[in-house]
């Protein structure tokens, strides 16, 4: 019997290397999105109680995690099973991806990522690019049959800052920001532009690269903690879309649940 029945409304978890993200997904969309620190576990329950109030009038409700955090990921789903009174599954393990992979190891590639690929994909019906700008960048790109083809993985903006200051013995930690000048004038200023315009330049290349393989510009969407800044640097970004994932570990259960 399968474990993937249809749901009025869903609570999706999405599980990182800093934040646990989560959101409830109904006939209206996604709604009621909210963010919690990976290392502030006493708010984990809250957060849960908090989200799943928006829930708590439907009949027929179902939780779905994905996850890149083992560990974590028993604590949330051993939590969100008492929050909410049922069990929570996991996309790639209880169902299935949510779309198909053409890359070499299937068991390696981050849940997070295809999910965020597979919404992208559902979103646009078209080749596209995906980039997440959170604890790491990752950029992958699906194909115009939506097929997720693998990507690009690079240090995200926040570790960069945190590998200038830890590994040097004179570099500041600075927090990311939009450069105010293209000439750092100042220590400060010159890793804010480092930052800031590597992460454009590593994403526009990578891009191209995209571009070469498929013989068409794919649309680029992004999402992440940092996309805010990146758009206001890359004019070639078609769209932000901040909870890209959670919009896939829904995808990924409903079309589990369309096919048991």
């Amino acid at each position: 019997m399968s474990l993937v029945k249809p749901a009025e409304t869903l609570l999706a978890i999405d599980v990182g290397n800093t934040r646990v993200g989560m959101a409830i997904c109904d006939a209206d969309g996604l709604h009621d999105a909210c963010h919690v620190n990976l290392d502030s576990r006493d708010a984990w329950r809250d957060a849960l109680e908090e989200t799943w109030t928006a829930a708590t009038t439907v009949l027929e409700r179902a939780v779905v995690i994905a996850s890149v955090s083992p560990g974590d990921t028993r604590h949330v789903s051993k939590l969100a099973g008492e929050v909410c009174g049922v069990r929570p599954l996991r996309v790639g393990e209880d169902i299935p991806l949510p779309m198909p992979l053409d890359i070499e190891n299937k068991r390696e590639v981050g849940v997070d990522r295809v999910c965020a690929a597979a919404a992208a994909f559902d979103r646009l019906k078209t080749a596209c690019a995906v980039a997440s700008f959170g604890t790491a960048t990752t950029v992958d790109c699906v194909s115009a049959d939506g097929r997720f083809l693998g990507g690009a993985i690079l240090p995200g903006i926040e570790m960069c800052c945190a590998a200038l200051h830890e590994h040097t013995a004179a570099l500041p930690r600075v927090t990311p920001g939009t450069p105010a000048n293209p000439f750092g004038k100042n220590t400060h200023d010159a890793i804010v532009n480092g930052l800031a315009y590597g992460a454009v330049g590593a994403l526009r290349e990578i891009v191209e690269r995209f571009a070469i393989e498929l013989r068409e510009w794919p649309q680029l969407i992004i999402t992440g903690g940092n996309a805010s800044l990146v758009t206001e640097l890359a004019d070639f970004v078609d769209a932000v879309v901040p909870d890209l994932c959670l919009m896939g570990v829904a995808l990924a259960y409903r079309r589990a649940a369309e096919s048991s």
